[in-house]
């Protein structure tokens, strides 16, 4: 359990993680590198001999699907450099890495009532003691009949009626990763739990990975919902075979960035864990400059921005797009701030990744993050879920981090995050 491990070093705990042959808990907080360490656990058991196609892996996005394809692939590359012997075997396993079962749980899903539907065609006319050949027919009929029940709901009900076929699925799939736990709903982690235990209800050995972090959780409205992550850790601390670790060193963030965010939340979230600034000394170089600032706008919020934008190309110019992200609470205030700063260089397909709505901007991060509308009433968004957003919001950002006061103000009140205390954005041309 986590508590015997408390005095672990950060470094003890991810190489634990990448070797050790048991069911995993993670609790990892932004910039963990959690990516990186779920492909390199996954590179390990390739390396170990597991079958591609033994992999299951759920990404919350199809962004994410296709950063984990280019991270499994990545280490497969840097492997064959270093271990000339199983170069050729492991060329293999790059070109088997887009097959791979890594898929969002929509597709995953949609793909469970596909497979049953063959599964049930191919045993119809066969004489077998195991298969119950009518349950099979109204299994059929049943996946057709429940349109109105969610999609996950559906899946769930069909694994615990055709138990023949989830033993298929067990079989096939000996390693389940899921990502972005604190997001799922009950149905979906109902269905990874039939998937990684036995017929008797126990966990399959080193069968489950699982990582997420409560202080994300955005897309779950309802509090019910935003218990499950926490009911899920309950259920898995009661298992002998499942591991539960934390990993709080930030490598994406500046310590300046670090140390204000760990305050500003530490007051607002229930049971808060201080992250720790581990970026590399050497990727200040990125950035031209640091901190935590507020820019008070005079006139309209989309001038401003505008205003903000060629203040800072004109000071850094070698800034370039991928160096941004602007980030509101509303698709109206994406479309207008993508409006107000279309004419200062940056193509369209730019803009589209540079603003964005908050809540899509979960996996993204950047240079340089601006916090359109803040200074909000606190009232307005004291919610549960309104903090996380929040807390994503800031954590997208490697450097620097501007809040824009003075327009429209929506989110981040002055009363809860002090923005009115912090130093004022002045940017000089000799700072270059």
């Amino acid at each position: 359990m986590e508590k015997k491990r408390r005095f672990w070093t950060e470094r003890r705990k991810r190489e634990y993680i990448r070797n050790v042959e048991d069911n995993l808990f993670i609790i990892a907080g932004p910039g963990t590198g959690k990516t990186t360490l779920l492909s390199r656990r996954i590179l390990n058991q390739i390396m170990g001999g597991e079958r591609l196609s033994h992999f299951l892996l759920i990404a919350f996005t199809e962004e994410a699907v296709q950063e984990f394809k280019q991270k499994i692939k990545k280490h497969l590359y840097r492997e064959m450099a270093i271990n000339k012997e199983a170069a050729h075997k492991l060329k293999k396993k790059i070109h088997g890495i887009d097959g791979m079962h890594i898929m969002t749980f929509h597709d995953f899903c949609l793909w469970i009532l596909e497979k049953e539907k063959s599964f049930c065609c191919e045993n119809i006319h066969k004489d077998s003691k195991n298969i119950n050949t009518e349950q099979n027919k109204e299994d059929k009929v049943s996946c057709g009949e429940e349109g109105d029940i969610p999609l996950e709901e559906r899946c769930y009900r069909l694994l615990q009626k055709n138990k023949a076929f989830l033993q298929v699925l067990r079989r096939d799939f000996s390693k389940i990763y899921a990502d972005e736990l604190q997001d799922l709903n009950q149905s979906q982690l109902n269905i990874l739990l039939s998937l990684a235990t036995d017929k008797k209800g126990k966990m399959r050995h080193n069968c489950l990975f699982m990582v997420g972090d409560p202080r994300q959780t955005i897309y779950q409205e309802e509090e019910k919902e935003r218990q499950v992550f926490y009911n899920m850790k309950r259920e898995m601390e009661k298992k002998r075979n499942v591991q539960i670790l934390y990993l709080n060193e930030n490598y994406r963030a500046n310590k300046m960035l670090v140390d204000w965010i760990n305050d500003a939340f530490r007051r607002r979230m229930h049971s808060y864990r201080d992250m720790e600034a581990s970026q590399r000394p050497e990727f200040l170089k990125h950035c031209p400059f640091h901190g935590v600032y507020q820019k008070k706008l005079s006139g309209a919020e989309g001038e401003g921005l505008r205003s903000l934008f060629l203040e800072i190309l004109g000071s850094y110019p070698d800034l370039k797009e991928r160096d941004f992200l602007v980030l509101c609470n509303s698709k109206e205030k994406q479309n207008y701030f993508k409006n107000s700063i279309k004419d200062i260089g940056f193509t369209p397909q730019a803009l589209d990744h540079i603003v964005l709505e908050a809540h899509l901007s979960k996996g993204l991060n950047a240079n340089i993050v601006i916090i359109s509308s803040a200074g909000g009433n606190p009232s307005a968004r004291s919610d549960n879920r309104n903090i996380c957003l929040d807390y994503v919001a800031v954590t997208r950002a490697k450097h620097v981090l501007i809040f824009l006061t003075g327009g429209e103000e929506e989110w981040f009140s002055d009363k809860n995050y002090g923005i009115s205390e912090l130093p004022d954005l002045q940017l000089l041309p000799n700072e270059q």
